[in-house]
């Protein structure tokens, strides 16, 4: 043994034996392989290390050189019996080995493609060096590997691949051990390496994580480390339910899924080397979906290749068909944003026609996608939005019925399940709409999800609105109509309803615009479909309407209890809400939604209120009377600036709401009063009128300066009520004179007049300054001025000063034939022209106040007649000296 290996040492030592042609005569290298020829091995020799002699080709023989001490053998020493090339293994009986590759006791060895004795093999190339046969192309892993080369069957190599092989696919190849032909083909070693393999099958890169196929398939991969989702993925799991018995049993890999999973490398007859049929290999894994089998979605009997493709996919999902630009066209006419909805219009597109039959579309109108839905629903969201799958599986039918047009459950239920609250619908009058066709609760009554007629998915035609009107009222009108379902619940009042299609002024009610659906909920149960309730104190109307609430004021009818209602009337008014004692949303019997028939009257705000400020009306006991506060255009024009710049609103006899600054309207009821509420809630009027009579005096300004003076009953006579028991502490400063209503005549006087004189001015005055009047104390006895055969002109004549108005016996001011009443020397509203302040208490009055309109009589009507006299005549008008005897000075 010695001798042996001393041999085997001088062999490798002489340079150029291991490349050379060996002849039998060469026996002392003959002996570095046939150990047995030795004499030493023929005899019981203590000199031998073991008494086994070992035969040429051996197994250890081979490995006595080949023992990784060199590079280029290293691979083949470490990888022995793991990933080389299999030795030492019998040879099953249906494996037919070729004539001329021995074995050695049935068993494959060394010797079996090796033999020193070969022709095969040259100085310049070492490729099949001591190879049986020349294994250029792979022709020697051929000789016994036929079965696995064939065309069709087999991965593909050599004239296979001709041009097929991309040259960075060749150099990793190289760099990984393997080979290529010379023409940059594959063969059996760009795969396979019989004693450097790195894997089990002697291949250069395990396949159990698809790394081998990896090299040249990468982009028909789909992994973590290279992401493509035109492909399959791989390293998954195996779905719930997959029939792994079946991937077993063809050898497949099953730990998780990959390339060989579904793909063989060798003797498969399906095409591009599936395990299965192309019909049955994705169902054995995607369980689930096999019914499509059974549907119209089987598009020629492809089954799932009718839409999808492991690699190279078209679009998402694994899409294999083609998306037309018409797809994409309707796609963005429809507004279909789901993530997986061109999939689907790939398809389902107007005109579209797939295997000679005409594919339905889903109309111009159809339920949106690419939304987000706000509860948690067990439904696919791909992208965590709706999309057609959603709602549809598109393999089947949630009974596997050709009927059920894919639906993921029960129509019904499929609806309900994200919108929850409108499922209240059944509970509701909508929910019995047309029983005889539609279940109770039957979302398919009102809607279609796709080719809808109209908005809101509606599946009837819409009603007459306006174009201003929300598409969603001619929804509802659709069946609001006289020809309608609802034909018991129309419009049938020639004035306009609750206003549409105005901006809803509150977030609490949906939608930007008011629409019939801001204030009802179609699918709700309650009272009059109202999304809040009405009852009581009409709450939904408060909801917009927030600075009209009538509670604690007189219009609050519920709780006013002045008022008296009927049983009946209190029952209705408890049901409709505090609003309905005026106001109905539908079919109203006048302007702002009037619930009443209007009363008499020139203006709008007239009509209104007299339909219970009047006779017979349910605030009889508050009538405006006969002398009542001027409204209409007549004052209005007359009075203009002075109304504008008291910021007290005009009223729009069209609308009968307040206008605008600067647009066109007049005064009115609502230009004091504000129905609903005000400053001063017991009288609902927008100014104060306690104290100071704010209202009163935001118009008449210049009569405001009244106040503090002595004509201030306040400072006089502070307990002072006038005739119709009004206080001026409470009613106001003016209402020791005037009243707005039910007053004693045209001037709104609120005490009854003495006919003290023939002249009606005169007589306001008189019948306080008389004996018997609140102000006796302070009586004018001599107060006439002669008229019966006197003319007086207050004309602006040159040098005319001063202001001398002159009056009718009725009270009305002219400019001729006038008579000079108490009026036409003193204004009753402002104590002094020269005083800056009132005096705020009791005084006597002087020549520069006591409401004296003017300080002297220069330029006057007095100096008109008088001359040179009219200071005195003027100055001692209330005295007795002054006046002659004559019966018109009395």
């Amino acid at each position: 043994m010695r001798k042996t290996l001393l041999i085997l040492l001088s062999v490798l030592a002489i340079p150029g034996v291991s490349e050379a042609k060996l002849k039998k005569s060469m026996k002392k290298e003959c002996l570095v392989c046939h150990e047995n020829w030795l004499l030493e091995a023929k005899v019981k020799s203590p000199k031998l290390l073991t008494k086994r002699a070992f035969a040429a080709a051996d197994k250890l023989m081979c490995l006595s050189c080949h023992d990784g001490s060199m590079a280029d053998d290293r691979l083949t020493f470490l990888g022995l019996n793991h990933f080389s090339h299999p030795v030492n293994k019998k040879v099953p009986e249906d494996f037919k080995i070729p004539k001329g590759f021995p074995l050695k006791d049935g068993k494959l060895y060394c010797g079996t493609c090796h033999t020193p004795h070969t022709k095969t093999g040259s100085e310049k190339k070492l490729d099949y060096t001591f190879m049986r046969y020349p294994n250029v192309n792979s022709a020697l892993c051929i000789k016994c590997h036929e079965a696995n080369s064939k065309h069709g069957m087999n991965h593909p190599i050599l004239e296979d691949t001709k041009g097929k092989l991309k040259p960075e696919f060749a150099l990793k190849i190289k760099e990984l051990g393997g080979k290529v032909t010379r023409n940059g083909e594959l063969q059996c070693e760009s795969c396979h390496s019989a004693h450097r393999g790195r894997a089990k099958e002697a291949l250069l890169e395990p396949v159990n994580r698809s790394q081998l196929c990896a090299v040249c398939h990468i982009d028909n991969v789909n992994s973590k480390e290279h992401p493509n989702f035109r492909n399959h993925p791989i390293h998954k799991k195996f779905p719930k339910g997959a029939d792994l018995a079946f991937f077993k049993e063809q050898k497949a890999i099953t730990e998780s899924v990959e390339c060989l999973t579904c793909h063989k490398v060798h003797k498969e007859k399906n095409k591009h080397l599936v395990v299965a049929e192309e019909g049955k290999l994705c169902i054995l894994c995607h369980v689930e979906q096999k019914a499509v089998n059974l549907t119209k979605h089987n598009i020629n009997g492809n089954s799932c290749k009718s839409c999808h493709t492991p690699h190279k996919a078209k679009g998402r999902e694994l899409w294999s068909r083609e998306i037309p630009e018409n797809a994409f066209d309707y796609a963005s006419l429809i507004n279909a944003k789901g993530k997986d909805d061109i999939l689907c219009l790939s398809c389902h597109y107007p005109q579209s026609v797939v295997d000679g039959r005409k594919v339905e579309d889903v109309g111009l109108l159809t339920h949106p996608t690419g939304k987000k839905v706000k509860e948690k629903v067990h439904l696919p969201l791909p992208g965590g939005t709706m999309s057609c799958t959603t709602c549809h599986d598109p393999h089947h039918a949630y009974n596997n019925s050709p009927k059920g047009k894919f639906l993921r459950e029960p129509r019904l239920k499929l609806c309900y399940t994200c919108h929850k609250q409108e499922a209240d619908v059944k509970n509701g009058p909508h929910g019995e709409i047309d029983k005889k066709r539609w279940k109770r609760g039957d979302c398919a009554a009102c809607h279609n999800v796709h080719k809808a007629k109209g908005g809101y998915l509606s599946r009837v035609v819409y009603g007459e609105i306006s174009p201003m009107e929300p598409p969603v009222d001619g929804f509802c009108l659709a069946c609001h109509d006289p020809e309608g379902m609802a034909k018991h619940k129309i419009k049938q009042s020639v004035f306009n309803e609750h206003p549409v299609g105005v901006k809803n002024p509150t977030d609490k009610l949906p939608g930007k615009k008011v629409s019939c659906v801001t204030c009802h909920n179609p699918h709700t149960h309650k009272e009059e479909l109202l999304r809040i309730p009405v009852r009581g104190s009409s709450q939904l109307c408060l909801t917009c309407h927030s600075d009209q609430n009538l509670k604690g004021t007189p219009h609050d009818l519920l709780n006013n209890r002045e008022v008296k209602l009927t049983e009946k009337e209190r029952k209705e008014l408890l049901k409709k809400g505090a609003c309905s004692a005026c106001h109905t949303p539908h079919n109203p019997k006048f302007k702002v939604l009037w619930a009443l028939e209007p009363g008499k009257g020139k203006t709008i705000g007239e009509k209104l209120c007299s339909s219970c400020h009047a006779k017979g009306g349910l605030a009889a006991d508050k009538t405006v009377g006969k002398h009542t506060h001027p409204m209409g255009r007549e004052v209005t024009e007359k009075n203009l600036k002075m109304i504008e710049n008291s910021r007290l609103p005009l009223i729009n006899q069209m609308t009968g709401h307040p206008t605008k600054r600067g647009e066109p309207g007049v005064l009115d009821c609502m230009t004091c009063h504000n129905p609903h509420n005000g400053a001063d809630n017991e009288r609902l009027t927008r100014y104060t009128v306690a104290g100071d009579s704010a209202l009163c005096t935001a118009c008449h300004v210049k009569e405001g300066a009244v106040i503090g003076t002595p004509h201030d009953m306040r400072v006089v006579h502070k307990d002072f009520k006038n005739a119709l028991g009004k206080s001026v502490l409470k009613d106001g400063v003016c209402s020791a004179c005037h009243v707005p209503h039910r007053a004693k005549d045209s001037l709104l006087w609120a005490t009854e007049i003495k006919k003290v004189t023939d002249n009606r001015m005169s007589n306001y005055c008189l019948t306080c300054h008389s004996k018997g009047g609140v102000a006796e104390d302070k009586v004018v006895k001599y107060y006439t001025h002669p008229h019966k055969d006197v003319v007086l002109r207050n004309f602006n004549r040159p040098g005319r000063q001063g202001d001398w108005p002159l009056f009718t016996k009725s009270g009305k001011e002219v400019h001729v034939g006038g008579e000079i009443a108490c009026e036409t020397c003193h204004d009753p509203h402002v104590w002094s022209k020269w005083q800056k302040n009132p005096p705020g208490k009791p005084v006597e009055g002087t020549v520069i106040n006591s409401f004296l309109r003017n300080r002297d009589v220069s330029g006057s009507i007095c100096v008109d007649c008088h001359g040179l006299d009219a200071l005195y005549r003027y100055k001692f008008f209330h005295y007795k000296q002054a006046r002659s005897g004559k019966e018109s000075y009395r």
